[in-house]
Order: C-alpha cells, then structure tokens, then sequence
C-alpha cells in the first residue's frame, strides 16, 4: 500500500514538472527536481546523502556498481553536468545524440546523489533537459519501464529501466552494456520529436485557420 501511495505520489509530480522550475542544469537544480518529487515522502528531499550506498543488482548479479563517496557527490555531479552542458547536441545525428546522452545520463545516475529516488530523478532531469536542447524524450516511455515485470513463477520477464541503467553504468575495463537503455532513450526521443512537431504543426494549422477566419469577416 505503502509504495504504490508512494508511486502515486511521484507520478503526480513529475506531470507537473514543467510548471514548477527555471531551467538551469546546476547542482541546486537536480536538489529542487529530486525535493519537488519527494517532499511529501522523504524529510531529507532535496539533499545529497551523507551515507555510503551498496546496493545487490540482479543484473549483475548480486554485486554492487561503486557508487560515488558521499563527500565527492558534488565534485562528481558537477563534472558529468559540465560535460552534458558543453555537449553540441545540436550538432550530433540522431543515432550518435541517442547513445551519447544515454552514455553521459548513466554516469549522471551513478553518482547515486541521493539515499532514494534517484533513478526517478535521472528520468525527470533527463526530460528536462532534453527538452531544453531540442530533443524532447516523450517520458510516458520511460515511466513505462520503471518496473520489473514476472510471471506466476516468480521469473522474470522485463527488467527495469534502473536494471538498464546499471548496465549502462558499469565500469569500462568490465564492458558496459548501454544499447539496453539505450533502446528506450532512442525510443522516447523518437516519440518526442514527433509529438513535438505534431503539436506544433497543429498550433500552426490553428493559427493560419484563425487568421482566415479573421480575413473572411
């Protein structure tokens, strides 16, 4: 009952995220998005864990990525945001753009700023930042695979997108595997793209109908 108030909850917050934030990729940003989702659940929302994190991964199995130090949370975030936000995204083909933010998102994950929620902040900056660099992600993909999903036995027959972002984020020297959730960023880009140019080529229709509208009076 517990976790799907707490679904519920999230969920309602990340529809209106748009309506919430200034949009300037830094450290207090990602505090006020992970604050934003979480306030009503957590009393530490918005605030860097002080604690180290292991965590079993099943895709692993049963061993933990090296999540970030507590102390070197910030230092590592800021490098990964410097790099998105220096990034010529415009200037990458679709494929390329597709796999190298799915790159730079994992090491933004792994860092693992906060004690809980952080795949779920991952996902809201993402669409934020996305959106502001010309690629909107259409989230409803990604919140799609938030879960894993079973069968009767017990086995399982989807794995989670947090399942594809360890994969992403596993270290070099041990073969990352980030075409997984690459897959679903490529998706949701792709969706995106197009729901954004329907909308606009509606609101252009829209326009050139009212000022027909107008010249016919």
């Amino acid at each position: 009952m517990l976790n799907q108030a707490e679904a519920d909850i999230t969920f309602s917050k990340f529809l209106n995220i748009d309506k919430t934030f200034r949009t300037k990729f830094d450290i207090d940003f990602i505090k006020s998005v992970h604050k934003h989702i979480f306030e009503d659940i957590f009393d530490w929302a918005g605030e860097f864990r002080s604690v180290p994190i292991v965590k079993e991964e099943v895709v692993l199995p049963g061993l933990s990525l090296n999540y970030a130090e507590s102390q070197d949370i910030p230092q590592k975030l800021e490098a990964v945001l410097n790099k998105m936000n220096n990034t010529d995204w415009d200037a990458l083909p679709l494929e390329e753009k597709s796999m190298e933010f799915t790159k730079q998102l994992a090491q933004f994950w792994l860092v693992h700023s906060f004690r809980d929620g952080n795949t779920r902040t991952t996902l809201t900056f993402a669409s934020k930042f996305s959106k502001e660099h010309g690629f909107p992600l259409d989230l409803s993909c990604l919140l799609d695979e938030l879960s894993r999903k079973t069968n009767a036995d017990g086995k399982i027959t989807r794995f989670s997108i947090r399942d594809k972002f360890v994969l992403a984020a596993i270290p070099e020297e041990f073969s990352p595997e980030p075409q997984h959730l690459n897959f679903l960023i490529h998706k949701a880009m792709v969706s995106g793209i197009s729901k954004n140019i329907e909308a606009l080529q509606n609101t252009l229709n829209t326009t050139s109908q009212n000022r027909n509208d107008d010249d016919g009076r």
